[in-house]
């Protein structure tokens, strides 16, 4: 359930894949501004600009109406069904597809540690529960996680017995659409936090 805890040597030919930019991304040493689109997304509308809540959750049904496996070294096409542009098949690249949140310096996605709001690509504030809406994202990171491992999904919606939640599982083997409790399944690590460029 993290993107981040990779043995040595998938690692190592994880981030030679990746080039410098890309692994200094995946390990949170990412550049403190917004970036700009790599060449390959610019054509594409929408990657770093408002989105509605609507669009979130409808660009998460890419994959949740078509499950991919979870993978930290896989990647695949999301709702733009364009081969360059691709995602990572683990939980943060999942909701960076969702979200629309891509990077010259990590065009796969963000990470559970630059998602966050001391993650270093200003994406991201706290909520409280109560602000809670659809396409808002839950979180605990590597740092706030007892076990050193993190999580991140995406809210959608309160429901009997807890709330809906969109997210790409280690654990369900994938993508998956499933009833949490809050925070997540009583978890204390996890938070939620509010995309700044998402709109009603």
């Amino acid at each position: 359930m993290t993107d981040q805890l990779i043995d040595s040597p998938s690692r190592r030919t994880f981030f030679r894949g990746l080039g410098v930019a890309g692994a200094a991304a995946v390990t949170g040493a990412a550049a403190s501004t917004l970036a700009t689109p790599s060449a390959t997304a610019a054509p594409v509308p929408g990657f770093n600009h408002e989105i509605s809540r609507d669009e979130v959750i409808k660009r998460a049904h890419a994959w949740v109406d078509d499950p991919r496996p979870y993978s930290m070294e896989s990647f695949d096409v999301g709702p733009e069904q364009d081969p360059d542009i691709l995602w990572r098949q683990d939980c943060s690249g999942f909701v960076s597809m969702a979200l629309a949140i891509r990077f010259d310096d990590n065009p796969t996605g963000l990470t559970t540690e630059t998602l966050h709001p001391d993650g270093g690509f200003d994406v991201s504030d706290p909520i409280t529960k109560d602000e809670l809406l659809p396409g808002d994202f839950i979180l605990q990171r590597n740092a706030d996680s007892s076990s050193g491992v993190g999580h991140v999904v995406l809210f959608n919606g309160w429901v009997e017995g807890g709330y809906n939640v969109l997210e790409q599982a280690s654990g369900a083997g994938g993508t998956t659409s499933r009833t949490a409790t809050y925070p997540y399944d009583d978890l204390p690590e996890y938070h939620p936090f509010r995309y700044r460029l998402i709109v009603d």
